[in-house]
């Protein structure tokens, strides 16, 4: 059992240091409040909605994961000074969260670690201290709990917490973990929770962070509605034909370059302060992998020392190939397939790869090559420090459209039913096939400068799997164009405005 005058050291030291804490991560070098992502709005909305005594059952315990560096420590402390980071003209909408009418605290639970005190312990001597009980809390409490994972008992801490709070909505809780492995599997915490991912920037934030400029409303969400929803290619065409004026005055606002600037270095929030320092950037990006390495894959003791030390050759074999036969990363390893095949599925469940299986994959034994890439293009390209071969290029596109599937199409699943991402593991097949509930299917090939048009590989995916319901070639320098009445030309554009 730990010394109480521990905690209370610790207790007293923290809130004294809270605000010198989070300077940095709330004001820029000129004093001004940083802006705020996407992402915050929500976590706002539910802010307000929790002091307005408005909260389900299911809202009272959020886990928020994502690979290290993309801004969760920063949403924190924007959620702390809320009332901060509320423009003027929303303010009469939020405002129960404007009045502050509520307690908050905030933990780093990697700091409350080191020094030997659980989570357990440490709110124990919070109730005792504030004269309160979670049990009959009769005022609102916001927990803002950062790093949870290294707590060994977060999930039991977090479970118990929910239970004894069952008669009341006193309570909300935020808690981040850059280790997603162990946000996203806590036995404990199965229907008691909701779990949000913060990912790596896409374009169009990248651009109102960096520049300050906003698309027109909507302007989103209605071009991925209609990928997803347009019944030929023809449908798709028209809709994007009467939006090229729309899209193209967006790019007309935008400081030369910005596209290349962001599919190098713009999938982190902390690269927007860095002007023209592109090989401190890779570094910084680089340093994200090493942090996983050294600490959550580390932490989790599942691998041995010689597999470890084999991730960063894994990682580099990756992003300078076209697809992933993992028998022969094996051999180039010298590694057995089990580490290698584990290693793989901890960087996908810690959100630096994503796992594209072949189609029609889950039904046969044969073990086809596996498409894996990146989260963000940023990190592929800090990978190869910057020197892509030719046959590379295209992948860093194929990244970006994988940012998008992930933090935005698949967020669309209980309005359009399970929506998979799969590609076409045959020769000359195609990048990338959507499969939205039990019939449509949209076929995608992306290209960086390449000689084929990508006509062919859509056709040839399409008899591949028996047929399709409007395939879509999107290229740097293409225009948009009906090629038939089954596939359609789209600039690379219309997807970063996506």
């Amino acid at each position: 059992m730990i010394n109480k005058e521990k905690i209370e050291k610790f207790y007293r030291r923290w809130t004294s240091e809270i605000d010198k804490l989070f300077s940095g991560y709330i004001y820029d070098e000129a004093g001004k409040p940083n802006p705020t992502r996407y992402i915050f709005s929500y976590y706002l909305n539910l802010l307000e909605k929790f002091v307005g005594n408005r909260l389900e059952e299911i809202e009272k315990i959020n886990l928020l994961s994502g690979i290290r560096g993309v801004g969760k420590t920063t949403l924190l402390a924007q959620l702390y000074y809320a009332p901060k980071f509320i423009p003027s003209y929303k303010r009469a909408n939020y405002g129960n969260v404007v009045s502050q009418n509520y307690e908050k605290i905030y933990l780093d639970v990697s700091r409350l670690s080191a020094e030997g005190i659980s989570l357990t312990e440490f709110f124990n001597y919070y109730q005792e201290v504030n004269n309160v009980r979670f049990v009959d809390l009769n005022k609102k409490l916001l927990i803002l709990l950062d790093e949870v994972h290294y707590d060994e008992k977060w999930g039991l801490f977090l479970k118990n917490v929910f239970d004894m709070t069952k008669s009341h909505k006193n309570i909300l809780i935020i808690a981040t973990g850059s280790s997603a492995l162990k946000i996203k599997m806590n036995p404990d915490l199965s229907r008691r929770c909701l779990l949000e991912e913060l990912y790596p920037l896409k374009f169009n934030e990248y651009v109102i962070l960096k520049n300050g400029i906003l698309p027109q409303k909507n302007l989103s969400d209605n071009l991925l509605e209609a990928v997803l929803t347009s019944k030929n290619a023809k449908e798709l065409f028209n809709f994007y034909k009467e939006r090229q004026h729309e899209i193209s005055g967006y790019f007309s606002k935008l400081p030369p370059n910005a596209e290349e600037d962001y599919l190098y270095f713009g999938g982190f929030p902390f690269v927007l302060r860095l002007k023209n320092k592109k090989s401190i950037i890779f570094e910084l990006v680089a340093g994200v992998i090493d942090k996983l390495i050294t600490k959550d894959l580390l932490e989790m003791k599942r691998f041995s020392s010689e597999t470890i030390s084999k991730i960063k050759d894994l990682l580099y074999l990756i992003a300078s190939s076209d697809s992933t036969d993992i028998d022969k990363l094996c051999n180039t390893l010298k590694l057995d397939y089990r580490p290698v095949r584990g290693i793989l599925d901890a960087l996908v469940q810690s959100s630096v790869l994503v796992e594209v299986r072949s189609y029609g994959q889950k039904f046969v034994r044969v073990r086809k090559p596996i498409k894996f890439l990146f989260i963000s293009p940023s990190l592929r390209i800090s990978i190869l420090n910057g020197i892509l071969p030719p046959e590379v290029k295209g992948k860093i596109l194929e990244d970006y459209l994988t940012l998008v599937f992930k933090k935005d199409f698949q967020k669309k699943e209980k309005k359009y039913g399970s929506i998979e991402i799969m590609y076409d593991s045959s020769s000359g097949g195609a990048d990338f096939i959507l499969r939205i509930g039990k019939e449509k299917k949209i076929i995608i090939e992306v290209g960086f400068g390449k000689e084929s048009d990508g006509i062919k590989q859509v056709e040839n995916t399409g008899r591949t799997i028996g047929g399709y319901d409007y395939g879509i070639v999107v290229g740097r320098g293409t225009n948009l164009e009906l090629v038939s009445d089954k596939i359609i030309k789209m600039p690379l554009n219309f997807w970063l405005a996506m």
